[in-house]
């Protein structure tokens, strides 16, 4: 028996730190080999806690999708080039990541975790989260300020030394303040548009024009604008449902918990955004310049694949026109964000983390601002002299980095992409199967009103 303790003694490794998940890691920062390494997957249904977590390394909880990570090797590689880049910044090394898992039981497990050592007064130091369709950690991060989760950061802001403050998109910037001051930093955007080469639009339209001026457009052109159409996506993710909030505008104010609009509102938002398709449908697009569509983000403005072939691509100056509200505001929707736990120890490491990400340097390199989430909140980021590096330098052109600056002024209501949101905007496709009778035990305004009273549910939970 001796003999055989003693085999298996030396057989065993001793890991010198792991992950907050309970996966092993060579080092606080492990060197690029280690990324090739595929880690074994455990036979055990719920992940291994390391409980005896180093109080003084920073804890990074990140949440991304597929559009970043595919696996979890993605997504040890994704936190082990984070990490570097932290580093190399001078930043702190002693870091471990609490990722939480792409999906299934393990991911709702790291949920439920988590969110006790919050409301334990413990938990993550710095949160790096993209929009979840469902299982968020947060799954209304406006309601997670209003209950003082988060670390207010403009005293931090005011002595920043990496990131660059100055020239982030204020009205998006704004989304993530409350009465009491910064607590959340939005990282990437988005907004519906559709884009025309400039020869046929040359300029978008003014400050103030609405959605009803949208449709009265004799042209065709803003009217084609005001929905974004399946058959027209030019690479872009095509949602129409996203036509329902950019409509509405104003969506709820989350200090008071009210809904800014009534479910008559809603109703009619609807009914006329259904009707406008099915004109479109009718019409087709005989007479219009060529365009498409969809959730503005960096990548088909500079090389354009889609199954209808259009002329536009990385060398094309184009017009880029928004659905305007009804009442005429710009909406955007905040598709990733970074904030720092209220109640870390380590605030000013953590804060490092939050400055980085708002460096110039940060939002040309990280993977993390790659995606197809939206655009960098940094405005010099995707010019000719600030590209995005990935596999090359990738930017507009002079013409079309104005456009896109052109459409970043006029934009005046900001969301976080959240569990209320998606309430919102995703009965539209039953509403297309009413509208087209595929759907004939609904009607209209029974569905209008259940998601009236499910949102009212939602907001009050």
């Amino acid at each position: 028996m001796i003999v055989f303790l003693l085999l298996v003694a030396g057989c065993a490794e001793l890991p010198s730190a792991s992950y907050a998940d309970g996966r092993l890691e060579s080092s606080a920062v492990p060197t690029p080999s280690a990324a090739a390494t595929e880690i074994p997957e455990s036979d055990e249904k719920e992940p291994v806690v390391n409980e005896e977590i180093d109080p003084n390394a920073l804890r990074i909880c990140l949440d991304v999708g597929q559009g970043l990570a595919y696996t979890e090797r993605d997504l040890t590689v994704l936190e082990l080039k984070i990490a570097d880049a932290i580093k190399m910044a001078d930043g702190p090394e002693n870091i471990i990541f609490d990722s939480i898992p792409l999906e299934g039981s393990e991911r709702e497990i790291a949920l439920e975790r988590i969110r006790t050592e919050i409301m334990a007064g413990e938990g993550p130091d710095v949160f790096i989260m993209t929009a979840k369709t469902v299982d968020a950690l947060f799954p209304i991060p406006e309601k997670a300020m209003q209950e003082g989760i988060f670390l207010t950061l403009d005293d931090y802001i005011q002595n920043a030394e990496l990131g660059d403050w100055d020239n982030l998109t204020q009205p998006v910037l704004e989304a993530g303040r409350t009465e009491e001051g910064q607590q959340l930093v939005p990282m990437l955007y988005t907004l519906p548009v559709t884009v025309y080469p400039k020869e046929s639009v040359p300029e978008i339209p003014p400050v103030g024009t609405t959605w009803q001026d949208m449709l009265a457009d004799e042209s065709g052109i803003l009217r084609r604008a005001a929905l974004m159409h399946r058959f027209e996506s030019g690479g872009l993710e095509m949602l129409s449902e996203d036509s329902v909030l950019s409509v509405l505008g104003e969506l709820v104010n989350y200090e008071t918990g009210e809904i800014l609009f009534s479910e008559e509102d809603l109703l009619h938002v609807m009914k006329a955004l259904l009707t406008l398709e099915e004109e479109i449908d009718t019409e087709g697009v005989a007479g219009l310049p060529e365009y498409f569509q969809g959730r503005l983000n960096r990548l088909p403005m500079l090389t354009l694949r889609s199954e209808k072939v259009l002329s536009m691509n990385r060398e094309t100056p184009v017009t880029m026109i928004p659905v305007y509200s009804l009442n005429g505001d710009v909406l955007a929707t905040v598709r990733a964000y970074t904030g720092i736990n209220r109640n870390t120890k380590h605030p000013k490491e953590a804060f490092f983390v939050v400055d980085y990400l708002m460096s110039t340097q940060a939002q040309q390199t990280l993977k993390l601002f790659h995606g197809f989430d939206g655009l960098p909140i940094n405005e010099k980021v995707l010019s000719e002299e600030y590209p995005q590096r990935d596999g090359g330098d990738l930017y507009l052109i002079d013409e079309n980095f104005e456009a896109l600056g052109n459409i970043r002024n006029q934009i005046s209501k900001v969301y976080f992409d959240n569990s209320l949101l998606r309430a919102i905007r995703s009965p539209y496709y039953t509403g297309q199967g009413i509208q087209s009778s595929e759907i004939t035990d609904q009607t209209l305004e029974g569905l209008v009103s259940e998601t009236y009273d499910a949102l009212k549910q939602i907001l009050g939970e």
